[in-house]
């Protein structure tokens, strides 16, 4: 007689436990990392935003310097509230006229804009002469500030400020709203 010797056959997989424990663990470490993705995202744009206004500040300098004109970016703000920028160029008859070439910028509603550059009527102001020079240089009117209100925690960097020196230098810094 022979005897057929069955193997035990041993299952492969997860059981249900498993599963349900390590399903666990990850939205655990989802849950945990979703403000600091937030908090990122909203640094970020923040950022880049205010890159933007300081390349764009550059951008004029370069082409007063270049093209031996007094230009400005003017500064405004629209129907819905957001702010608007665009880069003009002064006339010989001395009105201003938007340059052809660099687009019409806007900055997002989400930031709190602070504006402390020279005003002329409700339009903020900064003029570049020919050397590039801040023509209407102003002690204690040449920042623009944006600040972010999502990041607006106590030790958290949540504004960006854009200074404009008399020499025509642009700094960019973050700092901690007061």
């Amino acid at each position: 007689m022979k005897t057929i010797s069955r193997k035990r056959q041993t299952q492969r997989g997860f059981t249900l436990i498993e599963i349900i424990i390590v399903i666990g663990i990850m939205g655990i470490l989802m849950a945990v990392s979703y403000p600091s993705i937030m908090n990122t995202l909203a640094s970020r744009n923040l950022d880049n935003s205010t890159r933007q206004v300081q390349t764009y500040l550059q951008q004029t300098k370069l082409r007063a310097v270049d093209t031996k004109i007094v230009h400005r970016v003017r500064f405004y703000q629209a129907d819905g509230g957001y702010w608007v920028y665009e880069m003009e160029r002064l006339q010989m008859d001395g009105t201003w006229v938007r340059v052809e070439g660099p687009p019409r910028k806007t900055i997002s509603d989400q930031f709190n804009v602070t504006m402390s550059l020279p005003a002329s009527g409700a339009d903020h102001i900064a003029i570049f002469s020919p050397v590039g020079a801040v023509a209407n240089f102003t002690v204690g009117q040449n920042e623009i500030v944006l600040q972010s209100p999502k990041l607006d925690r106590p030790g958290q960097m949540d504004e960006r400020v854009i200074s404009l020196f008399m020499g025509g230098s642009i700094q960019y810094a973050r700092r901690e709203s007061t």
